[in-house]
């Protein structure tokens, strides 16, 4: 026999389940009303920290950096000192360079024998299409001659043509008679010390890394050093 009695769904039968239920989802979607609602104001706060962090991370970077700068600053002022006590001590003959007034000094102990004016080249960075680079600094610290040459042939290195943004001709059409003066004074890490040449294409420019004065100054020096007189640059 079937059951005749009026059916009130899950609302009648399970009261407390639907009303229950009812309750949930309408705080649910409070919930995510009041989430949507705020998604703009925490967009925002996310965008204003984000903006904070990095420039704290600025901040930061920048400090390291000027820090590393100052660092960098008292080893070179230290360095020179040291280069200025050493040459003073020394009781031979000896070359000092002096970087910020750009001259050459012949001494011998505390006396200086000559002083003329040279050309500092400058550091410069040199990089070719095809990814090479070249780095020339200026040099710093005690060096040693090397060589000493009259009038050699000059080889003039590739990276003049990329300066220039000129084609690189072949080694033999680079080599230049007097391509670096007069008299050339090699030291120990290959820095040069050398008399304005009249031609070629460091007539009218002085090598980066380099020293360059006058042939008549050049040539007193010259003769006056030998191969490891000593070089103090600062």
């Amino acid at each position: 026999m079937s059951d005749s009695r009026p059916r009130g769904g899950l609302r009648r039968e399970h009261p407390a389940f639907f009303w229950g239920t009812i309750v949930l989802v309408l705080l649910l979607l409070s919930g995510a009303g009041v989430i949507a609602s705020r998604v703009p104001k925490y967009q925002s706060e996310t965008e204003y920290f984000n903006r904070q962090l990095s420039a704290a991370q600025r901040a930061t970077r920048d400090s390291l950096l000027a820090n590393q700068q100052r660092r960098t600053a008292l080893a070179v002022a230290v360095l020179r000192r040291d280069m200025r006590i050493r040459s003073l001590q020394n009781k031979k003959r000896h070359l000092a360079i002096i970087l910020n007034d750009s001259v050459l000094e012949l001494r011998q102990g505390v006396a200086t024998l000559r002083r003329v004016h040279i050309s500092v080249g400058p550091d410069s960075t040199v990089r070719a299409p095809d990814g090479r680079t070249w780095r020339l600094v200026r040099p710093l610290g005690e060096r040693k001659v090397a060589e000493r040459e009259t009038s050699p042939v000059y080889t003039v290195p590739e990276w003049v043509y990329v300066a220039r943004g000129e084609p690189v001709p072949p080694e033999a059409e680079r080599k230049v008679p007097g391509g670096l003066g007069a008299y050339v004074l090699r030291l120990d890490d290959g820095t040069e010390i050398y008399s304005q040449p009249s031609k070629g294409p460091l007539a009218e420019t002085v090598k980066p890394g380099a020293f360059m004065t006058r042939s008549r100054d050049l040539a007193a020096i010259f003769e006056a050093v030998g191969e490891n007189t000593p070089v103090y640059i600062y």
